[in-house]
């Protein structure tokens, strides 16, 4: 009798184990797939910022196309606010986006639209020998998974990680444009 209760217990200790580890794998592969999205929508984000540059748009157009590229990951909407009143769907998304890509300055754009992680997206844009290379970062936070590591005394070293994207394109503004 004593065999059989210590057999019913040790199952449901491995079925716990089971399960734990079942969890674990979904949310490193969850994270994994994040990742991926990312830095998907980073290299899209520089062939934006790069295109904007050589089609002769400042530093502000480029600024404003990246992060345009990069909001399916950008968090949570800051401008305009949820009070009730909000966007209503994807068609009032598109048209902020809309209105966002027509601003005239950094106060206005802010005011129109603004996600949280937006301040973790930075470029860097060079010319030479008529091409036009744009270097975009993000930091995009820790996920899950990695921070259940501090259970078992792994703790990440950030709570963020950068992911960064080059994209060259040649630059045909100086043919049209003074700079």
């Amino acid at each position: 009798m004593r065999g059989r209760r210590a057999r019913r217990g040790q199952a449901i200790v491995e079925s716990l184990l089971v399960v734990l580890l079942a969890v674990a794998a979904f949310l490193f592969f969850q994270d994994f797939a994040m990742g991926l999205v990312a830095r998907l929508l980073l290299d899209n984000a520089a062939a934006n910022a790069a295109r904007a540059d050589a089609v002769g748009f400042n530093d502000f157009h480029r600024a404003k196309s990246m992060r345009v590229g990069m909001i399916p990951i950008s968090g949570r909407r800051l401008v305009p606010g949820d009070d009730g009143r909000g966007v209503a769907g994807a068609a009032g998304e598109l048209a902020l986006v809309r209105t966002y890509l027509q601003a005239q300055d950094w106060a206005e754009a802010d005011g129109i639209l603004d996600y949280e992680r937006w301040e973790g997206l930075r470029h860097d844009v060079r010319r030479s020998d008529g091409r036009t290379e744009a270097e975009v970062a993000f930091d995009l936070p820790v996920g899950l998974p990695w921070r259940l590591g501090a259970l078992f005394g792994v703790v990440p070293a950030a709570d963020e990680r950068t992911l960064r994207a080059r994209w060259a394109v040649e630059d045909h503004a100086e043919l049209y444009l003074r700079r």
